[in-house]
Formats: C-alpha cells, structure tokens, sequence
C-alpha cells in the first residue's frame, strides 16, 4: 500500500510517495497553515470528572464487545494520575488473575526488555499516560506517533535515514525516577508512567474545549504483544487502537492539531490508521463500566489505590502539580508555570549549587533565576515546530542542575507537553554526567569503545551520536555508535546504554517493588539519561560547574533555547558562567570508526517568530 508523506519547505509543497523507492512531485493536502481546532478556552480548569472517565471507559467496552474483543482499558489525566481501569472478563466470562502481554517488536531480537512479560493494566497505563503526556493545545500525539519517531530511521523502513526525532523518549517518565510521583492515589504530578512512554497503537490524547485533559489506552487479550509499528507505510487495522479512538468520542482530538497536521524533519508524522474503523457507540448507561456484568473496575498495586473512578486534577491548579507564576514574578508575563506542591508552593525555586559549592565557582540563586529567565524569554519567540498554527511561539520546560545532578531550578510555559518536564531534567543531568572531568561510571562494554576521560564537553545531541545503532546517524552498513547495541540486537526494547542503566531497576517495578531512582551506580542520574538533543553543560571558565536541558517544541528548538538562552543570561549576568569553552566541545572529537565528528548543537533556521535573523548560534 502507498503511503504519502507531505514535504513542505517555506510556501512550497511537495509529495515523498514511497513504494519501495522514491519520487517528488507537486500535491496537495498534508500539514496545511490553517488552524482548524476548537479554540481553547481561557480558563485552565478543564478536567475529567468521575461521569466523564466512566463514559470513556464505557464506550470502550462497549465497542469492545462489539467487536469480540476482551479488553483492558486505562484512563489517565494530564498529569498521569490513573483515573480508571476497567478489565474485562475472559471468554468464560468469569472473573480471572488478568493476562500479560509480552514486550516484542517481531524483529527476532533478544536482550534488554524484549520478551519480557507486563501484566495487561500496567501497558494499558503506559499507553493512556503517553497520550496525555506527548500532547497540548497545539498538538496531539498518539502512542502510534511515537512510534513513528523512535525507531532507527525516520521515516521507518527508510535505509540510509537518520533516525527519529524523539529516538530515545521512550526511555523518560521511567516508573523508578526520582523526579516522577510514586503515589497511587490522585495527587499532584507529573506520576510515573509503569513503562516510560509507549509506541504500541492504542494510546489517544483525551480533550475537552480544546485543553487536553487527560489520555486512554487499550489492551486487548487477543493480540497480547506490546510492541511498535516496524512498517508505517501500511494501513494496519488494529484492534486496540480501534477500541482506543472510538472511546474517546465527545474528548476527541481537535482536527487541526492532529499529528498527522504536523510535520517534523520535513515529513508529516502519524496519528491513527484507524479514522475510518472507529465504531459509534450505542452505550447509553454508563453504570456497564463499573458494574459485574462484562468486567470489572481493578486497583493496580503502585499506580492506582483504589478500584473506584476518580475524578481528574484541573491542570494549572495547585492540586495538578503545576500552577502558574504569580504576577508578582517577573516570569509571569510570559504565562510561565512552576512545579508546586499542595499548597502552590514553588518545589523547585532558584536555589544555590551544592556541587561545586558558590565558594568553588557554582551556580548562584540569582544565576540560575537569570538563566531560566533567558531561556524562557527566549522561548516564547522562537518559532515552535510540532505545535499548531504555524508559527506559533516554542513551549518548554527548562531544568538547571548543579554536578550532582540536584535541581536548582526549574520553570515552564503554560502549554508545553508534560513529557518535557522528566525529558528536561534527564537532558540537563547527561549533559552533566558525560562532561565530569573524571572518568565516567558506566559499564565497561561501553567505556572501552569510548574515552570519556579526555576533559570535553558534551551535549545531549553528542551523546545521541554516540548512542546510535549505525555511526554516522542512519548510514547503513557502519558500525553502531559505541554507546548502542549492534543493530542486529538493536530494538527500542534493547537500545545500549540508555536502557541497561536503567533496566533492573524497571524490571523490579514489573514485579511490585518501588524504587525511587532508577540507578545503583552511579548517581546522578537517577531518573535515567535522554539521547536526543536539548542539553548544554553550564561552565564557569573551564570549571564544569552544571547543565541546562531544555524540552517541549522540536529538538532543534530545544538546543537552541538551551545553548542560546545560557549564552544570553551569562551576557547579562556577567559572572563567568556559561557555554563550555569551544575548544573542548565535542564537535572536536570523533566518535566512531569511520572518523566523524560529533555535533555539539544544532541551531534551526529562521528560528523566530518575530524576526528574520539567521544563524543565531553562530559565534557562540
């Protein structure tokens, strides 16, 4: 089957048709400029109440039992509080223990998690958080556009591509970090995904006037793999992603910001192969989703307490977890969001460096205020590249941290993805951890392929390089980067270094236990390391003395906002901090056998909305 992926390069269109090769020719359609979204409302209070959640999950059953499926479905709100999950009975249609599925991606790979068993309500979980945590106002994504951007080529199946966007992102939201929420009851975020983020179909964004508010995910007992889509050029008729996107009818996704509206890289990703399978359900009594008939309402032991349906938080109020600066702080005029506990308290205000201390050259209070600021203000002009309408202003989260990988701040804009915030401190904290002047503490089958002891600096994009399955990126035929697997091994269950610092311990919560940091050595990463870009390190001199990640709108974005907004702030603060110096940036070394340089940041053209200045980075 043909599959069409719209180019669009300034006002110009163009067509990939791929059919085994490929041909460019004029078309139209794909990510057009118009916004056809409902408008979101000025108000933040959206969210799910308990009539709402139990409609969802009533209308999943429902079509469910239409189609002879026996299925498991989760509901989530924004910020990952588990709301619902409903699994319904086998086909003797008594109550039983539930099923696993088994993590696969059909390629024949053994290693890292790759046929390992998860019972069925912990996927269901993964795919309902992915969907809310990969979208917003200007964007939705669905578990079937992740998978389309963390695979080794993008567009998968293209030889000789790079690979996807968000390779890696899979690995973030882990259900052992130390920065995620461990509560199982409904408090404030963001929580743990049992997973991280999932690239199986069936996970769909939940809206209400035009905000998302939450997400739903599907497992169904007769496919009882948990795996991603190797050929996106087909049309797949998958079950729980049918299932998926027909419960979400009355909290369905705003036309114009579907993913398959957006491109990234030139290609307009993916969002459903299933627009024109979804069944209208007939439930008319929303009592089936909570009753014995067909099923039954379920606790999951470390996510959700209770059985019953619970009501969503209203995300930007104290009780979401995030809330919005007061207009009292000079953040707010850009709408920026902080981190708060209960009571609206700033959990991570501009704090101090404990390692090295202020008397040792570390990050101020005022400083890290000052780079925050910069790298915020700088946000909201830069022109964003998966959010809708075009041209629209850049939303992310940036996190500092000092060596030890401890926050020393953190802030927002009002309507970046949740996923940003967890990527945002993994990005700052490998950013760190890989430019430490010491030796870096990582598994010998890694440190013998590469030097980290040479005193250079590297960014969150160099470590990308290096942790991809072909070096240079997407050039089949060459080795793979010495922090990955060998692509014959290679899944995005089985990945190299991102994974196997971190795979015991999400082994351990798969079988009950509650780790709050997803390493045993070393530290300093304990909620796991991010491989794709958006993370500086932070010097003062030639002292590394933190990093900065930056997550939410396009990568190239994020680098951007992360190597510019610290460029800026040290401008104006004029206290020695800053951009590593660029002699020891690892542009200067190679990172495989073939000799190729690693890139340290990648700036994007025309990055603003409200100028035309190119080659910002320039100089730096």
């Amino acid at each position: 089957m043909q599959m069409v992926f719209n180019l669009r390069i300034n006002n110009f269109s163009l067509c990939i048709s791929i059919l085994g090769f490929i041909v460019l020719s004029g078309c139209g359609g794909g990510s057009d400029s118009s916004f056809n979204s409902e408008p979101a409302t000025s108000s933040e209070t959206e969210f799910l109440s308990v009539i709402e959640v139990e409609r969802i999950i009533a209308q999943a059953v429902d079509v469910s039992q239409r189609l002879g499926e026996k299925s498991t479905i989760a509901v989530s709100d924004r910020v990952g509080n588990i709301l619902g999950v409903y699994r319904m009975y086998g086909t003797s249609g008594v109550v039983d223990n539930g099923f696993n599925v088994i993590l696969s991606t059909g390629k024949g790979v053994t290693g890292g998690l790759e046929g390992a068993a998860v019972p069925e309500p912990l996927a269901a979980i993964s795919k309902a958080i992915t969907g809310a945590y990969l979208s917003s106002s200007g964007n939705a994504f669905t578990t079937r556009t992740a998978s389309f951007i963390v695979q080794e080529h993008y567009i998968p199946g293209l030889i000789n591509f790079p690979s996807g966007p968000l390779f890696g992102v899979q690995f973030s939201q882990l259900p052992c970090g130390d920065f995620v929420g461990h509560t199982d009851s409904v408090s404030i975020g963001p929580k743990r995904s049992p997973l991280g983020l999932s690239a199986d179909p069936g996970g769909f964004p939940l809206y209400k006037n035009g905000k998302v508010v939450g997400g739903v995910g599907v497992v169904t007992r007769s496919d009882g793999v948990y795996s991603i889509d190797l050929d996106p050029i087909d049309i797949d008729r998958d079950m729980e992603e049918i299932i998926a996107q027909s419960s979400t009818a009355g909290f369905s996704t705003p036309s114009g910001i579907r993913a398959d509206k957006i491109t990234a890289g030139g290609f307009t990703l993916r969002f459903s192969d299933s627009d024109s399978l979804i069944l209208t359900s007939t439930e008319t009594d929303l009592i089936t989703a909570s009753n014995q008939v067909v099923g039954e309402l379920i606790s999951v032991p470390g996510f959700k307490s209770l059985s019953a349906i619970e009501a969503g938080t209203a995300f930007g109020e104290a009780s979401s977890g995030y809330q919005r600066a007061p207009q009292s702080h000079p953040l707010s005029s850009i709408s920026a969001v902080f981190l708060v506990d209960e009571l609206g308290e700033n959990r991570f205000p501009p704090i101090n460096s404990s390692l090295p201390t202020v008397a040792n050259g570390g990050l101020t209070e005022g400083e890290v205020e000052q780079i925050l600021s910069s790298s915020l203000n700088l946000a909201s002009t830069v022109r964003a590249q998966i959010r809708i309408p075009i041209g629209s202003g850049a939303q992310v989260t940036a996190t500092i941290v000092d060596v030890s990988g401890k926050i020393l701040g953190m802030a927002r804009l009002s309507d970046g993805p949740v996923f940003g915030t967890d990527v945002s401190l993994q990005k700052a904290r490998t950013a760190v951890f890989f430019s430490k002047p010491t030796d870096v503490d990582i598994p010998d089958e890694y440190s013998n392929r590469f030097d980290f002891s040479t005193g250079s600096a590297f960014s969150a994009r160099a470590i990308g390089n290096l942790h991809r399955p072909f070096f240079p990126d997407g050039i089949i035929g060459n080795s793979n980067g010495p922090l990955s697997t060998d692509i014959a091994q290679w899944s995005p269950f089985n990945v190299g270094l991102q994974l196997d610092l971190v795979a015991g311990k999400i082994v351990s919560v798969l079988s009950g236990n509650n780790p709050t940091s997803c390493t045993e050595q070393p530290v300093g990463i304990d909620n796991g390391i991010q491989i794709f870009p958006g993370g500086v390190p932070i010097f003062r001199g030639d002292i590394l003395v933190g990093g900065i990640g930056v997550s939410g709108d396009g990568v190239d974005q994020d680098d951007m906002i992360s190597f510019l907004g610290l460029h800026r702030a040290s401008v104006i603060s004029n206290s020695g901090y800053g951009n590593a110096p660029a002699s020891i940036r690892a542009d200067r070394v190679s990172g495989g056998e073939t000799g190729d340089l690693l890139r340290y940041v990648q700036c994007p053209q025309s990055p603003f909305v409200d100028s035309d200045q190119q080659k910002v980075c320039d100089g730096i």
